[in-house]
């Protein structure tokens, strides 16, 4: 960023290059401008940043990208005439923040190829890196800076952002009439919940919700004024036998939702975690699972939940974690393909 072939001080004029001091990690402008460097190594050094521009190179292979982001947030604080900026320059590696920052109003994209810079590029090396990695994924990637639609890491690697068959995305799923279907999470913080119906062998996901700081009584409600006059069978943790979200003292969350007139149904035990994500992929690859777009909560955090580096444990502090379990919980219920874990999976009915 500084020194190097792209550097600053190499592609700067003379008379606007700024003089660099290493020991004080400190540029100044003629003009008086400064800048200070930081070491994604050290995301807590930026605590004490206070400034209105900040340029990060490569955030998104950074061990620690969420940290060191959230950390610039609170340095960003300088007024200006244009805001405060940020400018991002990375390979579009995917990565959940890579496509958070995207999405939002105030971010503005330029995409460019190997191809356009390839007048400072070595020609032999290009011509080597073209013919190993063009019209490859990581080509994609890296030569033409495409944003994939795979985060790295994902607990549902079978689950494909794509329009039906392709993928999982199905805008044709509608309400049939018959029974609802709910995957239901009892978190509090956000309580989630996955809605469908029943087509054949396959689950058409209508919606999917996360509601803040609620309770099985709140959404018990919801469903009904939802759903007034249908048969609503609900798939929840099976914790929700023993515990309540709500404020009522011995009062379990099944009961709640069997009093408001719903069915609840399941087993008696909770599934290992690897078993009920295996069941969802098997049901994702197979394009059992269909989604439709307004089910937006869900196919985000299907997207974006990922495993913690190199394990098979989720990566629960990202808060993607908890519709993908309401979902689980419904298919490892009602859409259980396997076989091996068939016999755990037969439903109970609770009552009051």
């Amino acid at each position: 960023m500084v020194e190097g072939p792209g550097g600053i001080l190499r592609n700067t004029p003379p008379w606007e290059r700024p003089n660099y001091e290493p020991s004080k990690r400190r540029l100044t402008w003629p003009n008086g401008s400064w800048a200070t460097i930081f070491s994604s190594e050290e995301p807590d050094a930026l605590r004490g940043f206070s400034g209105d521009t900040a340029w990060i190179d490569e955030l998104f292979k950074y061990k620690n990208p969420r940290e060191v982001w959230d950390a610039l947030q609170f340095g960003m604080r300088e007024p200006s005439e244009d805001q405060p900026r940020i400018a991002i320059t990375s390979t579009p590696r995917p990565h959940p923040l890579l496509l958070e920052l995207e999405t939002l109003e105030t971010t503005a994209v330029s995409v460019g190829s190997s191809y356009e810079n390839r007048a400072n590029l070595d020609p032999v090396w290009l011509s080597k890196i073209i013919s190993a990695y063009e019209g490859t994924a990581l080509g994609d990637q890296e030569i033409h800076a495409k944003i994939l639609d795979m985060v790295e890491g994902r607990v549902y690697s079978s689950f494909q952002k794509l329009p039906y068959p392709e993928g999982n995305i199905d805008a044709s799923v509608r309400d049939t009439g018959g029974e609802i279907y709910i995957g239901q999470d009892f978190n509090v913080n956000p309580m989630a919940s996955v809605i469908g119906v029943r087509v054949v062998d396959e689950l058409h996901i209508l919606d999917a919700l996360e509601v803040p700081t609620s309770n099985t009584e709140e959404l018990a409600e919801e469903y009904r004024r939802r759903y007034p006059d249908r048969k609503v069978i609900v798939c929840p943790d099976p914790s929700g036998s023993a515990r309540s979200t709500s404020a009522r003292a011995g009062v379990t969350d099944f009961t709640i939702l069997e009093r408001a007139g719903f069915e609840v149904r399941a087993p008696k035990a909770a599934p290992l975690v690897v078993d009920r994500e295996n069941n969802s992929n098997a049901l994702f690859a197979r394009r059992k699972i269909r989604i439709h777009p307004k089910a937006d909560p869900l196919t985000r955090a299907l997207s974006n939940l990922t495993y913690k580096e190199g394990t098979r444990i989720r990566d629960k502090g990202s808060g993607w974690d908890h519709v993908c379990d309401a979902l689980d919980y419904l298919t490892w219920t009602e859409f259980n393909i396997l076989e091996e874990a068939a016999a755990p999976a037969r439903a109970f009915r609770w009552r009051v």
